[in-house]
């Protein structure tokens, strides 16, 4: 669920008399034929040449500014058939260098997609590259502008949007926009996404196994129905045992089991390898003091303990079993476990995505309170997602058969120390893939997982509290490998945020292999590493 600003894009469109190229590419451009969607209606279909434009940072998904931005922009206006839906495809592509590729990016949080943010990179890269604001509007944060109809049942129609439907609607528009502008096909088609992003890559894998040659999805949100009810559960947590910590008592429990695991690997680096063999026990820390700021005084109690205790465990029945994974030992409790004051008085804060997610779909009711949910009554909402939703946006069929016989490449990525969405899901959908292929080998010959120790929720709080890890530096790199090169990748390039002294490189391994230090030499170094 990536979070985001908006992108602020300057530049200028091309009206410049005397240069030969220039006019060219205006006119090349202003020549792209409409593309055809099946069963949708073209609403507007425009195009403008920018030159050197550029688009600023937003600090999440594009870290840098982007200069020297030279494209053919088309925005492609569609409405599906019987769906009240107006949907936006955008397309950037590139007036020189094109690499012969095309790329589709995915959203985050709400979003279908992020719009230029997101288009800056690959296009200045070589990539056709489109984005879909699937008829969903541009705000992360809330789904209250379209989850609902006026008679308060559940908009269908933009929740397949949401679900999948745009993400074909993409490559249709992407792809034909593309052909006719520069007169030829595209050799490969690719899909790069993190989070709601990563979902959809999953999904396209799924669904329309014919629209994308290599795929990368990082941290997908898939199991949906499931896991994002999930992060509902530190709140009941807290509600039931009548306490909400404060961040600084939080962090200082995940900061102590840090420390007791991060050597387990035989390297101190700041970062647990594998949170599943790290059996660090809160209640140790029971009467110690927590860090918090100046004019702060508390201690860890027994209750903190055990609310920690319960989140790492994950949910459970009111019989105690298992209903889920809990967030992994390492990874920071503030998002899920949010807490805010209120008259002087700590109380609940629910992930925003968790409760919309309950309260516009499950129950169809904004006003819906998730802070005083029972266990019981969290056991009882968790099927209810299931049984109503899951056919449409639970996103986690094992079936790739098509997607493997088509050729096709999935490489996911996910960081071990995600404070958001479950590494162990991801981990849980390659072994059903692998059920349902014939095995881990038929698996790995089209489908690769790597799992990042110390790296947060799609790196985005990369060398900051608790994601110290070495974050991968370029998924699609080694994807378009993979599928141009038949160089299936065993392991992704990973390198810390330079910020401080704590910097090093670090191989990802291919899932089920670790990187594991080869006894000599520098261990900040990646060429140091095994992968075993």
């Amino acid at each position: 669920m990536i979070l985001i600003r908006a992108a602020c894009i300057l530049g200028s469109i091309i009206g410049a008399a005397g240069h030969p190229t220039l006019n060219n590419m205006k006119s090349q451009c202003s020549r792209i034929s409409k593309p055809h969607v099946p069963k949708a209606e073209i609403l507007s279909f425009n195009t403008r040449v920018i030159i050197n434009g550029t688009v600023l940072g937003n600090g999440q998904t594009l870290k840098q500014d982007v200069y020297g931005i030279n494209v053919c922009e088309v925005n492609v206006t569609l409405s599906h058939d019987n769906a009240n839906d107006t949907v936006t495809v955008q397309t950037w592509l590139p007036l020189q260098s094109w690499n012969n590729r095309f790329l589709a990016v995915g959203g985050g949080a709400w979003l279908a997609g992020q719009g230029t943010v997101d288009l800056a990179l690959p296009a200045t890269n070589g990539y056709a590259v489109s984005s879909t604001d699937g008829g969903l509007g541009s705000n992360p944060y809330t789904p209250a502008s379209w989850a609902l109809n006026q008679n308060g049942s559940v908009n269908t129609a933009l929740l397949d949007n949401f679900a999948h439907r745009s993400i074909h609607d993409m490559a249709v528009v992407g792809k034909a926009v593309t052909a006719s502008f520069y007169k030829t096909r595209t050799a490969r088609a690719y899909w790069n996404g993190c989070s709601t992003g990563g979902r959809q890559g999953m999904v396209a894998a799924q669904k329309y196994p014919h629209d994308f040659d290599g795929i990368v999805a990082g941290a997908p949100a898939i199991y949906w129905t499931q896991y994002v009810v999930a992060e509902l559960w530190p709140q009941v947590v807290m509600r039931e045992h009548g306490y909400y910590p404060l961040l600084c008592e939080l962090d200082t429990v995940v900061a102590a089991a840090v420390n007791a695991c991060d050597g387990l690997d035989g390297v101190m680096d700041g970062v647990i390898s594998d949170p599943s063999a790290c059996t660090f026990d809160p209640f140790t820390l029971v009467d110690t003091r927590a860090t918090c700021g100046e004019g702060v005084n508390t201690t860890i109690s027994n209750v903190t303990a055990s609310i920690i205790r319960a989140i790492w465990d994950g949910p459970k029945t009111v019989d105690g079993v298992s209903l889920w994974p809990g967030l992994p030992i390492g990874s920071s409790l503030g998002a899920l476990a949010g807490t805010q004051a209120t008259d002087g008085v700590n109380g609940p804060m629910p992930f925003f995505l968790a409760q919309q997610w309950v309260q516009y779909f499950v129950r169809q009711n904004a006003s819906f309170s998730v802070e005083t949910l029972t266990t019981a009554d969290f056991g009882n909402i968790l099927m209810e997602s299931f049984t109503k939703f899951d056919a449409i946006i639970g996103s986690a069929d094992p079936n790739l058969s098509a997607f493997k016989a088509h050729g096709g490449k999935l490489l996911a990525w996910h960081g071990l120390a995600d404070q958001i969405i479950y590494p162990q899901d991801t981990v849980r959908y390659l072994t059903e893939v692998q059920d349902r292929v014939g095995g881990k080998d038929a698996a790995s010959s089209f489908f690769r997982l790597f799992l990042a120790p110390g790296v947060d929720h799609c790196a985005f709080g990369a060398g900051q509290a608790f994601a110290p890890g070495a974050v991968p530096l370029d998924p699609l790199a080694a994807l378009v490998s993979w599928v141009e090169n038949g160089e299936a990748p065993e392991s992704l390039y990973g390198e810390t945020a330079s910020i401080g002294d704590l910097h090093f490189t670090r191989k990802i391994c291919r899932y089920p292999l670790k990187a594991k230090y080869i006894g000599c030499g520098s261990k900040k170094l990646a060429k140091n590493y095994n992968c075993v």
